[in-house]
């Protein structure tokens, strides 16, 4: 081969490589271009992801402290309740103790009254006991007197 001919063909191959070369610095900024778009794809989805964690604390925090507030609300509900319920027990019973009291006075009256008729008809019965033995005692009186009478 000649000079000329071994020029031509390094000169060729020194296009083929400058090609070669061309595509490689092309590839080689294509790969630093996506290894940038990758580490920055990292930090976005670090950041969303962060992101997502804090809003997922902020709503756990906001759902506990409504959930705090409801059985909060609950407890003063049935507490209220609890209480209206014995006011209402204690005004039945206050109610019936009245119904009661009042009751067991008339009840009180009526024994007094029966109590007081029973000795005034414990006195008459003594009274008419008394007049009995009294009247016996005159027929036996008389008895005796007209027995006399007709002896003499």
């Amino acid at each position: 081969m000649t000079k000329e001919a071994e020029y031509a063909q390094v000169t060729r191959d020194l296009q083929d490589l400058a090609e070669y070369q061309h595509i490689r610095l092309e590839q080689e900024a294509e790969i630093g271009r996506l290894e940038t778009e990758v580490e920055r794809l990292k930090i976005e989805h670090s950041e969303a992801l962060q992101a997502m964690k804090s809003n997922f604390l902020k709503e756990k925090v906001n759902h506990e402290q409504d959930a705090d507030q409801k059985i909060k609300q609950m407890k003063q509900k049935a507490n209220d309740e609890a209480v209206q319920c014995l006011v209402e027990h204690t005004q039945k019973i206050s109610s019936e103790n009245k119904l009661l009291r009042k009751e067991l006075l008339t009840l009180i009256r009526r024994s007094q009254a029966l109590t007081e008729h029973k000795l005034e008809l414990q006195n008459q019965r003594k009274s008419l006991v008394r007049e009995h033995q009294i009247t016996k005692d005159l027929r036996k009186l008389r008895k005796v007197h007209v027995d006399d009478e007709i002896k003499a």
